[in-house]
């Protein structure tokens, strides 16, 4: 009887073309992060600076001037304060309770939202040169002194605003 050997030997690796590879795959990676980075943008998060109205702009179309944003309570809340200018201008302002602010911290990772109960008194307390004082929980203490904030109302964001 004959024995037959069988060789498996595999073809040599072609560096050039692992190089390739390695660099198509590292451009994919890349293009899929940027996608993904994309879709998972956080709500609210504006998208340009145009997106964004002066505080000059909140008191002459809106009535509404923000006074402070302050961490405060041993860094546990984030203390934010409405002076209303014109109480019909703000209405439009606060026409929709989704509308009640909200603070983009940062470059908009971290989003405050006052609690419900005290958002839903903003629409009963809008009066000529009356105030509006909201708290917001400061979970995790991601808002810091010297961060900056960026206010929403609804679609309508102001520039950001260095927190005190």
């Amino acid at each position: 009887m004959d024995e037959k050997t069988i060789s498996l030997k595999t073809p040599a690796a072609n560096p050039s073309r692992t190089v390739l590879l390695m660099a198509l795959l590292a451009g994919l990676l890349v293009v899929i992060g940027f996608l993904v980075s994309r879709a998972i943008q956080p709500p609210g998060a504006a998208s340009s600076g145009s997106d964004y109205i002066s505080a000059q702009t909140l008191a002459d179309e809106y009535g509404v001037r923000v006074n402070l944003i302050a961490v405060t309570a041993a860094g546990g809340l984030v203390d934010f304060r409405l002076k209303i200018l014109d109480a019909e201008k703000a209405k439009l302002l606060f026409q929709d309770s989704g509308d009640a602010p909200r603070l983009l911290i940062g470059d908009g990772a971290a989003v405050l939202t006052a609690p419900e109960d005290s958002s839903s008194q903003l629409l009963g307390s809008l009066e000529d040169d009356g105030n509006i004082f909201l708290t917001f929980p400061n979970v995790g203490n991601v808002t810091q002194p010297g961060m900056s904030a960026i206010v929403a109302f609804g679609e309508i964001r102001l520039e950001p605003i260095a927190i005190k």
